[in-house]
């Protein structure tokens, strides 16, 4: 009795389940298709919309009908055109959503978003390889590489509305991509010496903050990043990247222009200060550009940008790439920096050294206010110092061999398969933590060595010319080089 009775709940109970799941499976969209038969599709939402899932046509040019079984078309699934030949299309005014890969690999030339559209899915119109424009009219919000790999793509129009995740990037490897907005993106300024350097254009800022702050392998962004490193190392150093080989305004050896461009970029950026929703894992922060892009759109105000570790890093790579400098990332889980090789002209010898421009931009240096000094803490040091002076933040690093293809400055010297933090074995003397070599008076790279006698020569005329015998000339090199970098001359000069 005890057993029939567990037995008959148990059939019931089987039956209840099997009629849920009955219940349910009505209730669930069915697949249809429309009566010509080109287009399979789902009703969502209380069945009150649709959803297209499938192209079945042979048409190159084709108008995504609406209404489609009396209800509004408002999605376009995942993989819908995927791999598919079609070279145009109209979308219904009605649509909201564009799936994952909807249009991956399609045909398109062109595309407009209308104004309806809220969301665009990751990889929507990847690898269009015919796609020449995009329009967006609406407030779409762009995901991952939404536009990955679109080298014909020439020019977008975006409205003020439209964004690209503050995590993500939308536009990549788009390296055609030279018109924003009906305009070209940069525009050209003159300074007080008749150099030119790049601004943003500005008809073009709220689509480059509200997308391309994210973006990599962009035309018009790797044009203005290339120009901007230019620029600087040639107001920061004297030395001209499209100049000759011998130029008379290059006279800093490779440590002091190492140092320039670690100063300019204390200048121009701060760590990110996470206000409102921004996260320090924001794409914005990790991508080559997120310095000179923010600094462009002077995010902090006064010619400032702002950027984590792994900006700073590609940063000061590109920089020194662009000053004829070998320059290298390395990082750990947490942290990035720099090594890099600094030349010694006269002996004809290289040594490599690490450097890590964002903790030398966190005031370790009470003087790195003033206007000749920054913080040297972190600069030209072997991997044993650096360990010694932040511990675990430097233990077990890699070189890192991520995002070499973001920007062209990026590929200049790639490490390989070479492991350079074994060569990282002294620190730059610098004593003083002037980020200039201790006793080099005349500047050239070597102290009271083999020109020793042309650095006492060096110690008098920089006295006489800038202060009183009475000094010591080492705590007033920052000084002196400063004074002489803005003269245009070096110490002969």
């Amino acid at each position: 009795m005890k057993h029939s009775k567990l037995i008959t709940w148990f059939s019931a109970a089987l039956l209840g389940i099997a009629a849920a799941a009955a219940c349910s499976a009505g209730m669930a969209a069915e697949a249809a298709t429309t009566p010509d038969g080109l287009y399979d599709y789902e009703l969502i939402n209380n069945n009150s919309e649709v959803k297209i899932t499938d192209y079945n046509g042979s048409a190159t040019t084709i108008s995504i009908p609406t209404p489609i079984a009396g209800k509004p078309v408002t999605e376009i699934d995942s993989y819908a055109f995927y791999y598919d030949h079609v070279t145009s299309v109209t979308l219904p005014t009605t649509l909201k959503k564009i799936g994952f890969r909807a249009f991956y690999h399609s045909n398109l030339t062109s595309i407009t978003l209308p104004a309806s559209v809220t969301y665009v899915d990751q990889y929507a119109f990847s690898y269009c390889l015919s796609l020449n424009s995009v329009t967006i009219n609406g407030p779409a919000e762009l995901d991952w590489a939404s536009f990955w790999n679109c080298p014909a793509l020439t020019q977008v129009q975006l409205s003020s509305s439209s964004r690209t995740i503050s995590s993500e990037s939308a536009f990549m490897k788009c390296p055609a991509l030279h018109v924003v907005n009906g305009c070209n993106p940069i525009v050209h300024h003159t300074d007080s010496n008749g150099y030119s350097y790049p601004v943003l254009n500005s008809n073009a800022e709220t689509a480059v903050r509200n997308h391309f702050c994210r973006s990599t392998d962009v035309g018009f962004v790797n044009d203005f990043c290339t120009e901007l490193c230019k620029y600087v190392v040639k107001t920061e150093t004297g030395y001209d990247p499209d100049g000759p080989e011998n130029q008379p305004g290059d006279w800093m050896n490779d440590a002091l222009k190492a140092r320039q461009l670690h100063d300019w970029l204390f200048r121009h950026c701060e760590y990110e200060d996470s206000n409102g929703s921004e996260r320090t894992s924001d794409m914005e922060n990790q991508v080559a550009s997120s310095v000179f892009l923010s600094y462009a759109l002077n995010i902090r105000g006064a010619g400032i940008g702002e950027s984590v570790c792994n900006g700073y890093t590609k940063a000061y790579t590109m920089l020194l790439a662009a000053a004829g400098i070998e320059s290298y990332r390395v990082s750990t889980s947490t942290h990035g920096w720099n090594i890099v090789k600094i030349r010694d002209k006269a002996a004809n010898t290289a040594s490599y050294y690490e450097v890590d421009v964002t903790w030398d931009d966190t005031g370790t240096n009470p003087n790195r206010v003033t206007l000749y000094s920054t913080g040297y803490t972190y600069f030209l040091k072997s991997h044993s110092n650096m360990i010694l002076l932040h511990g675990s933040a430097y233990a077990s690093p890699v070189m890192d061999e991520y995002g070499y293809d973001e920007h062209p400055l990026l590929n200049v010297y790639n490490p390989g398969s070479t492991n350079y933090m074994n060569l990282c074995t002294v620190s730059y003397s610098d004593e003083n933590r002037d980020g200039i070599l201790d006793n080099d008076y005349d500047l050239d790279g070597t102290a009271f060595g083999t020109d020793y006698w042309e650095d006492m020569l060096a110690y008098s005329m920089l006295c006489g010319r800038y202060f009183g015998y009475d000094v010591v000339l080492n705590d007033k090199m920052p000084e002196v080089l400063y004074m002489m970098h803005q003269a245009h001359h070096g110490v002969w000069g």
